[in-house]
């Protein structure tokens, strides 16, 4: 080979060495990205993502990204080199379990170590293998979704909750929503759903046990009216409760632990008007002429307060499945002359232990005797 070619070829690839693949880094600041496709998982991305899907946000002045893994935020570190690209430990900043898919994601993240973007879209890949694909979140009325928010910014009053009992765990993480007609165990690994059964309650405490079986599976659930710490979050819970689960076929019994809650029936949220007391219509002339009983139920807070016919009162509720019960009840102590049924009311009221609800009327009963009160919703 002549010199003057060999010195050419010398020369072109000391070019070609020098000139490393454009750094379109920029691209990846001032927007936000949300999953579109995780590589890996045998369940469906629907199926792993039912509701929102996984977002992430760079920060390019503090080197952090924040987003959601489709249920609770998360921020995390990050090291960015031209391609290269690393997550630090994700820390979440919030505490809700949603299913699998949130865990997928984030321990995807962890073993990402570099990027590329193709036709506006951002891959996070292992080596040259793209294993995330992140299309721009589309702007909302000019102004991006705040990546961070996993509740809808202004909620309705009252959020409709078909569930009346829900419960987490973790190590490892699970959920459980018991419905009317069904309950859901979600894991890691699994979700089991059977129909739903009236449950076994003890005598002389508060335990109810869910006990199912079905040609998959069996399992027991037991909830205990026994205060419960996360042992993650350090939130504390009134319910503790253990799961027992066993699949047809399979030898082993696997156990769960964790902290539960009932959700107050939604349709108690609103302004009553007491109509009845034991059986008999009501006026205000029973109470002293100013105004019948009136509460205001919060189901958010598990609070009413209102009118008892002479003074303001205040109080508690406690709730569980058919169980209404108005605890810790307050008042003002204004003096009531003449006929005045303020006492009977009160009594009446910390008696009851049942509701009803039906054509827009709250019936209060306990054991012995039924509608000791009856209210009529106003709105």
């Amino acid at each position: 080979m002549k010199p003057s070619i060999t010195l050419f070829l010398y020369a072109l690839i000391l070019v070609c060495s020098c000139n490393p693949k454009p750094d379109n880094s920029e691209a990846l600041f001032n927007t936000t990205w949300e999953l579109e496709y995780i590589s890996g998982p045998r369940i469906a991305f629907d199926g792993l993502f039912p509701e929102k899907k996984p977002r992430i946000t760079f920060d390019k002045e503090n080197a952090q990204v924040t987003g959601t893994d489709s249920c609770n935020g998360y921020s995390a570190d990050y090291e960015l080199n031209q391609s290269s690209l690393s997550f630090g430990e994700p820390g979440p900043t919030t505490m809700m379990f949603c299913g699998g898919g949130e865990r997928q994601f984030l321990n995807m993240m962890k073993k990402i170590d570099g990027y590329i973007i193709e036709d506006g879209k951002l891959n996070l890949l292992i080596g040259e293998v793209p294993m995330m694909r992140f299309k721009k979140l589309e702007e909302e009325g000019g102004k991006m979704e705040d990546p961070l928010s996993v509740e809808t910014p202004k909620p309705a009053p009252v959020k409709i909750d078909e569930n009346y009992f829900k419960a987490t765990g973790t190590e490892p993480f699970w959920g459980l929503k018991i419905q009317d007609d069904r309950v859901a165990l979600n894991m890691m690994e699994d979700t089991i759903i059977t129909p739903h059964t009236e449950p076994i309650k003890a005598q002389d405490s508060n335990i109810s046990m869910y006990r199912i079986q079905t040609e998959a599976v069996e399992l027991d659930v037991i909830i205990a009216h026994k205060e419960c710490t996360n042992a993650m979050s350090g939130e504390k819970s009134p319910y503790t409760v253990t799961i027992a689960y066993k699949y047809t076929g399979d030898e082993e019994t696997h156990a769960l632990e964790g902290c539960g809650a009932y959700v107050t029936d939604y349709r108690l949220h609103d302004i009553w008007v007491l109509e009845e007391m034991d059986g008999t219509s009501v006026s205000k002339e029973e109470f002293n002429g100013k105004d019948v009983p009136n509460m205001e139920i919060d189901i958010n807070t598990n609070r009413f307060s209102g009118f008892s016919g002479c003074n303001r009162m205040t109080g508690g509720l406690f709730y569980e499945k058919d169980v209404l019960r108005f605890t810790q009840v307050a008042g003002t102590r204004m003096a009531c002359p003449g006929a005045n049924k303020e006492s009977e009311f009160l009594k009446n009221l910390q008696a009851s232990t049942t509701y009803s609800l039906s054509n827009n009327r709250l019936h209060l009963s306990n054991g012995s005797q039924e509608n000791l009160l009856v209210f009529k919703k106003i709105d």
